[in-house]
């Protein structure tokens, strides 16, 4: 048995909606978004967030959408300030490719931005397994996963929470175990449970992982 990376994904996406919108521009705030705000210019290239809209005739696209109802993804369009969260969106007549145009009638423009990376302290932590000294029933539907203190700012106390389906405690660490023990299974970083990106680690004993604290 090699020592495994387990990744915990500690926080659900942010997201944030414009709904009848008249700008071209998208203002993230600390407290419709997150706190902090996403910063760098290459936040959204970089896969940090998507921008959908629902979709409106009165909307113009450009050539690289062809969708005519539901959300419509325009994160191409997007682009990011460097740290003050100000979301500025090019017009189709500006990129005739990627390019989207608000309708001049605010009540068809509905927008929401989402967060798809973890960027902030406590948004995700990882461990190695050799860290991992104990486990306990902590609830009637959950597992508390007790690491060797890193002594790390960010993770003082080193106990991660699951919740799973009830009553599956020793279904749940069964299954972590499968993955730990067999180097067959594991290919880089194991994801026990992301949160953001609602992933969980495989189950073959109806565990159903649910969430992480």
């Amino acid at each position: 048995m090699r020592n495994t990376n387990l990744y915990f994904g500690l926080t659900g996406a942010a997201t944030m909606a414009f709904d009848n919108h008249t700008a071209q521009t998208l203002q993230l705030t600390t407290s419709g978004f997150n706190d902090p705000l996403p910063a760098g210019l290459n936040f959204i290239t970089n896969g940090g967030l998507k921008v959908t809209v629902a979709y409106h005739a009165e909307h113009t696209y450009g050539t690289a959408y062809t969708a005519t109802s539901g959300e419509i993804d325009i994160t191409a369009a997007c682009t990011i300030h460097v740290s003050s969260g100000l979301i500025t969106i090019a017009t189709a007549a500006a990129d005739p490719v990627n390019g989207w145009t608000k309708s001049g009638t605010g009540a068809n423009n509905d927008l929401d931005v989402t967060q798809l990376k973890p960027y902030a302290p406590a948004h995700g932590i990882m461990y190695s397994s050799g860290k991992l000294v104990g486990t306990a029933v902590s609830g009637g539907a959950t597992t508390a996963l007790n690491f060797v203190d890193n002594a790390g700012v960010l993770a003082a106390t080193d106990t991660i929470t699951i919740t799973h389906a009830s009553g599956k405690q020793k279904e749940f660490i069964e299954d972590l175990m499968d993955v730990v023990a067999d180097d067959n299974k594991v290919a880089g970083m194991v994801v026990v449970r992301d949160d953001m990106r609602d992933l969980s680690l495989p189950t073959t004993r109806g565990t159903v992982i649910a969430s992480v604290a």
